[in-house]
């Protein structure tokens, strides 16, 4: 058994030994081609600006051209699963939020694809919070005020979102689940129409991005009760975050990053994560950035790994216990 186990032991080291001049040949000459960078939103969509902006500073870094590939459709899972298949060679990335390869796939069964198993993250580049506006025709003036009128009437209020399984759906899945409230689930086909809707008055709540928010504040068709996210918002600093109030266990931001197909060389990540990094730090990426009203703050492999397991574990276990769904 040891002698079968230590032959076993010695062909796969033999193995690796004869692959790593391959290995150190193809990562000396990365990239040696075009990358494609696939984008998994329509052209016009937050992502998909966002990974216009990258692309050209990151292809001037590389020395090569980084082409926007944008492949929309089914919340994200269509452009995801595309890199998943792609070849493990850094030449294939993905940009897209924590909805498209964090969310969206728990929504089916069983899974496309296991995001922290087949893709491996690169580096974060935007993240920020989201804000609980409710209509005008809404009397509560608190999160905890509100939480009570969701509680004494059931079913009385309805919910907004950008979709089935966006993040404006899920998290408040999570709002609900916590606080042990229920609301009527609306969605919309984006931003646009669920916008028109709670100006319309057809919508009683809403989680949505700071920059959406504001004209809906600003006409007085709007009331924001609090913040859901790692830290309160600047625009909003009086709005409260739900996990110190009402929700302890939200308290995740909507974020954008960038993430390769399992298996891609480390070095070839490093390399990747270094050049994001030092472009999200640049003084015209922060700036476009807090024109939509999110962050950029880089973390180091380790920590945006971890980050990425621990938010995947919890966005299914949202969708499980919620018992949502696409059918």
């Amino acid at each position: 058994m040891r002698s079968t186990t230590r032959r076993g032991l010695l062909a796969a080291t033999g193995t690796m030994v004869a692959a790593a001049p391959f290995m150190a040949r193809a990562q000396a000459g990365y990239p040696s081609r075009n990358l494609s960078l696939i984008s998994p939103a329509a052209p016009g969509s937050q992502t998909d600006i966002f990974s216009r902006i990258l692309a050209a500073p990151l292809g001037q870094r590389l020395g090569r051209t980084v082409v926007v590939e944008n492949r929309p459709g089914a919340g994200g899972i269509v452009g995801t699963l595309a890199t998943v298949r792609a070849a493990p060679d850094g030449h294939t990335i993905l940009y897209a939020s924590n909805s498209g390869f964090l969310i969206s796939p728990h929504l089916r069964r069983p899974p496309p694809y296991n995001t922290p198993r087949d893709l491996e993250p690169i580096a974060i580049t935007l993240s920020g919070p989201s804000v609980i506006v409710v209509n005008q025709n809404v009397a509560a003036t608190t999160v905890e005020d509100f939480v009570s009128e969701l509680r004494a009437n059931p079913g009385k209020y309805n919910l907004g979102s950008h979709g089935v399984g966006a993040f404006s759906h899920v998290a408040m899945e999570m709002f609900m689940g916590q606080t042990r409230t229920e609301m009527v689930h609306l969605p919309y086909n984006g931003g646009g129409p669920l916008g028109a809707a709670f100006l319309a008055g057809d919508v009683h709540v809403a989680l949505l991005d700071v920059l959406t928010a504001r004209p809906l504040i600003s006409s007085g068709r709007g009331r924001v009760l609090a913040t859901v996210g790692e830290r309160r918002s600047p625009i909003f600093p009086d709005a409260p975050l739900v996990s110190e109030t009402v929700a302890p266990g939200l308290a995740m931001d909507f974020w954008l990053g960038l993430l390769a197909p399992a298996g891609t060389p480390t070095e070839i990540i490093e390399r990747l994560h270094k050049e994001i990094t030092e472009i999200t730090r640049s003084d015209e990426i922060r700036g476009r950035a807090a024109e939509v009203s999110m962050l950029t703050e880089p973390l180091s492999l380790p920590a945006l790994r971890a980050k990425v397991e621990r938010e995947w574990e919890e966005w299914g276990r949202v969708i499980r216990d919620r018992n949502i769904g696409i059918t």
